[in-house]
């Protein structure tokens, strides 16, 4: 397995891939435009990273990088290609390829009264078992609650809050609440 970085001089045929996947996999509230990411991509603000296993394409990373953080702001793996090991494959792939960066990921916080309760619920254990850490911290935006979690046992919140505020001055209408829970 490999990331491979994606730009906007890549094929057509695997910008349709993420396309694709990117529709499938992200609510509508919470999915970047395609070709905004590749925008984004060739400005240098993110990295999009595809996910392939025997050079086949099975998913992808939208990485914020912004001092010594890796912002995972978008990870989707092909649905005909879930739960068969990939994903954490892809995870430890990404502790390599950022081995001097901390590596911070937001995922929908558990919540019995909504529909998805178990694929949040699911999608944390995800994140525990490969590794990552609670920060304890939670932040809202897109009418959703988000738990952040992190590669160190030690989460940089300054940090965070900064990169934080540079996407939202690059996207204004990104700006999260970040909180603690009693």
């Amino acid at each position: 397995m490999e990331l491979i970085k994606i730009t906007a001089e890549s094929s057509e045929e695997v910008k349709i891939l993420i396309d694709e996947l990117n529709q499938q996999a992200f609510p509508d509230n919470e999915r970047l435009d395609t070709e905004i990411m590749f925008l984004l991509a060739k400005e240098n603000r993110i990295n999009i990273l595809g996910i392939y296993a025997e050079e086949e394409f099975c998913g992808f990373f939208v990485i914020y990088v912004f001092q010594h953080l890796a912002y995972i702001s978008f990870f989707a793996i092909c649905p005909e290609k879930r739960s068969k090991g990939i994903g954490s494959q892809a995870l430890q792939l990404l502790r390599k390829y950022y081995a001097n960066s901390q590596i911070v990921v937001d995922f929908e916080a558990p919540n019995e009264n909504v529909l998805n309760n178990l694929q949040r619920i699911r999608r944390r254990k995800f994140y525990y078992k490969n590794h990552f850490f609670e920060t304890g911290w939670y932040q809202f935006y897109a009418n959703t609650e988000f738990e952040i979690a992190c590669s160190e046992p030690e989460f940089d919140k300054t940090d965070f809050e900064a990169l934080i505020a540079d996407i939202h001055a690059l996207a204004p209408e990104f700006n999260p609440y970040l909180y603690r829970k009693n």
